[in-house]
């Protein structure tokens, strides 16, 4: 026991342990989009307990742009020190990935994933005047007038498009897509009645819902949000097997030291799983917190892109 005990020490000499990391700035939080959508307002609910754990202070930036791509592409070229981390969506991480013809980044290649915030359904809203309560009136309708219905989304490649892509494919309505370049400004659109039609998280919507500016007619989640238990799902809506709810996770620069990763991780889990996470992450915005490790994150990231590969064959989807 006494030659081990000495061994062990002699080993902690010529091997010191590695000192934890720790920014020696302000750290930033990157948004692909524009201010006040779920994105941004998630990256602010993180960005006060992220500070106080790491001790420095944390910015929230926004650099909305091509459905997030802008935003990635440079966060792919920045410097992978720990001190800029970039909140990525199924659209700029999966769905352009799998359906652009050529992106300034690659996904495997450009980015260390921290973890998993969590993920949403998006609710399927109608302006009033469109006169449907139900998914299938608004499948009614626009078999009535094809091609006459438009639908907003929060940019090209974005999961909103993609799902009322989808939606519009698997109902056999014809229906006319019209990016913006957040989601503040999709749902402005939709109530100004320039379109009749958007997927969105249900943050943006369910305010204009209640003041009876929208009605939803559907929810895209595998199953019924509790906070909203009386809206179906497109599933129970007649189209089984449809999912698409909208995830957000936590990424940095590829070549970002490991030790960094590692520290933002273990910070940031316990963040997102504390019980009072809870109440400002799913009560308030919708959000099913998950704080999953860095290599569980790129699992789910791989899925997805795989999934969205997939229908954008079946449906000749291509981005460009």
């Amino acid at each position: 026991m006494a030659l081990r005990a000495l061994l062990a020490a002699l080993l902690a000499i010529a091997l010191p342990a590695v000192a934890e990391w720790a920014p020696t700035r302000p750290v930033r939080i990157v948004v692909p989009f524009a201010p006040g959508g779920q994105p941004d307002l998630v990256a602010r609910t993180l960005a006060e307990p992220l500070s106080k754990a790491l001790g420095q202070p944390v910015l929230v930036e926004n650099r909305p742009g091509a459905g997030g791509n802008v935003a990635a592409e440079a966060l792919a070229k920045g410097a992978p020190d720990g001190h800029t981390l970039l909140v990525a969506t199924n659209g700029p991480f999966a769905v352009s990935p799998a359906l652009a013809k050529s992106l300034p980044y690659d996904v495997g290649r450009d980015f260390a994933f921290v973890t998993m915030i969590g993920s949403s359904p998006s609710l399927v809203a109608v302006h009033p005047s469109l006169g449907a309560a139900t998914l299938a009136e608004v499948v009614a309708i626009a078999k009535a007038r094809p091609g006459e219905l438009n639908y907003a989304s929060v940019g090209k490649g974005s999961v909103s498009q993609l799902s009322m892509a989808q939606l519009s494919a698997e109902t056999g309505i014809e229906t006319v897509h019209v990016p913006y370049s957040g989601g503040v400004q999709a749902v402005a659109a939709l109530l100004a009645g320039d379109v009749q039609l958007l997927s969105l998280v249900p943050t943006a919507l369910i305010p204009h819902v209640a003041a009876g500016r929208l009605r939803i007619v559907a929810q895209t989640g595998a199953r019924r949000s509790p906070l909203v238990p009386d809206v179906p799902t497109v599933a129970e809506s007649g189209f089984p097997g449809f999912e698409a709810p909208v995830w957000m996770a936590l990424v940095v620069p590829a070549r970002t030291p490991p030790e960094a990763v590692k520290r933002l991780h273990a910070e940031l889990a316990r963040i997102i799983r504390a019980p009072e996470m809870k109440e400002r992450l799913w009560d308030r915005q919708w959000i099913d917190p998950a704080g999953s490790t860095p290599e569980e994150t790129a699992r789910v990231v791989r899925e997805e892109t795989a999934k969205w590969a997939r229908i954008g064959r079946a449906l000749g989807i291509a981005l460009e």
